[in-house]
């Protein structure tokens, strides 16, 4: 190679000690680049079909093809090595005979492709178009009858139209190298090739929407929503996955103020956001669902119903009924509370404001659907242990320690990263629960905590791999709802101190849970709340949630007797879906009055939220609201506002008065932190005092002398995981009727999932 002085592409003459001095080019040679990606480099345009990241399709169409000096015929640039090419040559890509080339392979790639541009949904984004505007030919030669494939069924995501089909393989690369399934395939040989699943099976994945974007022709589109839109006929916002507790990047395309597809956003800076799973493609019509209401109203306890179409009679409805519960705490001597349950999918605004609220007045009380033990005071307990860096820790590291956490189902973007990373080689998965397929080898060393515990004393076999590789390990956010949580994070932390372990990271599965518990530490919806409350407001929160099902399951079995006959009321505030928790409730709980207020979907909000990494994701509403609905904080500004007309006799000193203890700096520094964050905007950078030392504050070590002993349960850590697409933690996907469909078609093959009811 140092004998080469110049080289010759489009009969310019290069220099070799000029031009190739940068880093950037050598790093090509070194590695024997394709040529194709080497001329990129040098400003070359070379017409082919790589348009998606390393999925190249001109292996088999030959459209880069171009001249080598002294070849018989045309050589394929993106499997010529830069290095072979250009010794002492010359290298042409806009010769006649790369033209006449190009004709001819575009030629025999419309031999069979049907003339259905006007009709196919790929219309005005088809490579093959393209393709055809700038290297086609005029002329036709072919009079012959086209050949006619039969349409696969390959699930109820992917609508096929196998006669497009031109055998690019991109489909069947995905899902052997990215999704890891290897279901699709090429079977027959010559005219009788075709692409398909083998033995009729569907395509069993949660990434199988990809292939949507994948194909270049039309031959995959999208099943639910055909015939529906042209490209040029969409307007595009970038926004953020509901779904996912890494805020996924995404973009969702609108038609007459509808949603009518979702795609990933592509970001080329970091070379991420490339893929999204079906949840994230297809879930929205959950939040357009046809059991949605958008009209509030009133339902009596002598089973009257009364539809109200102006929010001054609904909130005069609230008002009453909380006068009316007000003075009947006064004279029973009762001092019943009005319980907000609120789930994690609340935006940050929203829960800072019913945060100021319950400080305000001293009946309401915050409480989580969800259960929670472990306490949020430091961010590495929810959050992950380098914000941004999560990627970067991947690669270093050789090993990975997975802790109770199915990442395929739960995490489907750290996933991902997951099997990018094995595919590059020296790296091992370890894995401490049920065992389950992450499309690729893991090992499993355990399913409950005694195995934390032998790997803390250092009895375990996989000791030494953990002290001398470089380790990363995750935790499922779902850990934190066990009882010995904090006893758990304890021998975490233990075995960090001993080991190789350069980052402990928790994962969250929820599109603010992180948000959550960056605001305080709320305690969770109890039996004692249930029983001291005198109605309970529902706030984007299900009673089908296992900690709110199992209260109320445990109180029509009268496991707890209340002698309270006060009448109750309930509040609900659910993306205008309905629960049946009245009626499973009426009798038991005693509800007099239940009240529906409509309030908008997530897309048809703005909000700030906290994804797993630490970094706050800006939504912008751009879905117009109907007919009543309003957002979340419309609506609880307009109820705490008409407070002012109540006087509460209840606890009449401590009301009206937001309350917070300055006594200590670090208390007083969180609470200004507090006041910070809504007034100046969330969307900057996190307000992080406590993680900085104080000036002129000398900080003590205080060194306990008998430690406290930690209770660990010995249960297993999961046997099981909820549905992947209806039984998530997101609000909206259980109502999706595509969701439906793919999970029925998963539990016929899946056997280990629980039932959804």
């Amino acid at each position: 190679m140092n004998s080469l002085k110049y080289f010759h592409i489009n009969n310019v003459k290069f220099n070799y000690t000029l031009e190739f001095q940068s880093n950037h080019i050598n790093d090509y040679w070194k590695h024997n680049a394709p040529l194709i990606e080497y001329c990129e480099t040098l400003g070359i345009n070379i017409p082919h079909y790589c348009y998606h990241k390393s999925l190249s399709i001109s292996g088999n169409c030959r459209m880069c093809l171009v001249e080598l000096k002294n070849s018989p015929k045309p050589i394929v640039s993106c499997a010529m090595s830069a290095k072979s090419c250009l010794n002492n040559s010359e290298v042409f890509t806009n010769s006649p005979l790369v033209k006449k080339a190009r004709e001819n392979i575009l030629e025999f790639l419309l031999l069979n492709h049907p003339l259905d541009c006007p009709i196919c949904d790929q219309g005005g984004e088809c490579d093959l178009q393209d393709q055809s505007l700038f290297f086609g030919v005029s002329k036709k030669r072919f009079y012959n009858f086209k050949r006619v494939v039969t349409d696969k069924n390959i699930g109820p995501i992917v609508k096929t139209v196998m006669t497009r089909c031109i055998h690019c393989t991109r489909c069947v690369r995905f899902a052997d190298e990215i999704a890891g399934t290897g279901e699709l395939g090429m079977f027959g040989r010559g005219l009788e090739s075709e692409i398909g699943t083998y033995v009729t099976k569907t395509f069993q994945s949660e990434l199988s929407g990809n292939i949507i974007d994948l194909c270049p022709v039309g031959a995959l589109t999208s099943k639910p929503y055909p015939f529906v839109s042209r490209s040029w006929e969409l307007k595009n916002i970038n926004t953020i996955d509901f779904s996912d507790g890494f805020g996924t990047k995404i973009q969702v395309y609108l038609k007459n103020n509808q949603i009518v597809k979702i795609t990933p956003n592509y970001d080329p800076a970091t070379n991420s956001n490339v893929w999204i799973s079906d949840k994230t493609r297809f879930a929205f019509d959950g939040m357009f669902s046809p059991e949605r209401v958008l009209n509030g109203f009133i339902s009596t306890g002598t089973g009257e119903i009364f539809k109200s179409n102006s929010w001054k009679q609904l909130l005069d409805e609230i008002i009453l009924t909380i006068y009316f519960q007000d003075h009947l705490n006064r004279h029973f001597l009762k001092t019943n509370s009005l319980v907000i349950i609120f789930d994690n999918n609340l935006s940050l605004e929203v829960l800072s404001m019913l945060t100021f609220f319950s400080k305000k007045y001293s009946f309401i009380k915050l409480r989580r659907a969800e259960n929670q033990i472990t306490n949020n005071d430091i961010e590495n307990k929810f959050l992950t242990n380098k914000p941004h860096q999560l990627t970067s820790n991947l690669k270093k590291s050789n090993l990975c320690l997975l802790i109770g956490l199915n990442s395929r189902y739960e995490n489907p973007n750290f996933n991902l990263k997951l099997r990018k990373r094995y595919l590059e080689g020296e790296f091992k998965v370890l894995s401490i629960g049920s065992a389950r397929d992450l499309t690729f080898p893991t090992s499993n060393i355990g399913l409950n905590i005694n195995t934390l515990k032998s790997i803390a004393e250092g009895n375990n076999l996989f000791c030494q791999d953990l002290k001398q590789t470089n380790t990363i390990a995750a935790v499922s956010s779902s850990l934190l709802q066990r009882k010995d949580s904090s006893g758990i994070f304890k021998v975490l932390e233990k075995i960090k101190d001993y080991s190789n372990i350069n980052s402990l990271n928790v994962l969250n599965s929820s599109v603010n849970e992180a948000g959550t518990k960056l605001l305080g530490n709320y305690k969770s919806f109890s039996e004692n709340d249930f029983l001291s409350s005198n109605g309970l407001y529902f706030l984007n929160s299900s009673s089908k949630t296992n900690n709110v099902k199992k209260i109320t399951n445990i109180k029509l079995m009268q496991y707890f007797n209340n002698n309270d006959l006060l009448p109750k009321f309930c509040i609900e505030q659910n993306n205008s879906i309905i629960n049946n928790f009245p009626n499973r409730l009426k009798n038991s709980y005693q509800i007099y009055n239940y009240i529906n207020l409509p309030n908008n979907v997530f897309f048809e909000t703005t909000g700030t939220y906290l994804n797993s990494e630490g970094e706050f994701n800006k939504t912008v509403k751009f879905v117009s609201t109907k007919k009543q609905t309003k957002e979340d904080w419309q609506i609880l500004r307009k109820i705490f506002s008409s407070f002012k007309k109540i006087s509460f006799t209840n606890n009449v000193k401590n009301n009206s008065i937001i309350h917070f203890n300055n006594s200590s700096l670090n208390k007083f520094k969180s609470f200004s932190g507090f006041m910070h964050m809504p007034t100046i905007g969330i969307n900057l950078k996190a307000n992080r005092y406590l993680n900085k030392s104080v000036s002129n504050v000398q900080i003590f070590t205080i060194e306990t002398i008998k430690k406290s002993k930690t209770k660990i349960f010995s249960t297993n850590i999961k046997t099981w995981i909820n549905d992947f697409y209806i039984g998530g933690k997101d609000s909206y996907s259980r109502y999706s009727s595509t969701m439906i469909k793919c999970s029925k078609i998963f539990r016929n093959e899946k056997q280990s999932f629980s039932h959804i009811s």
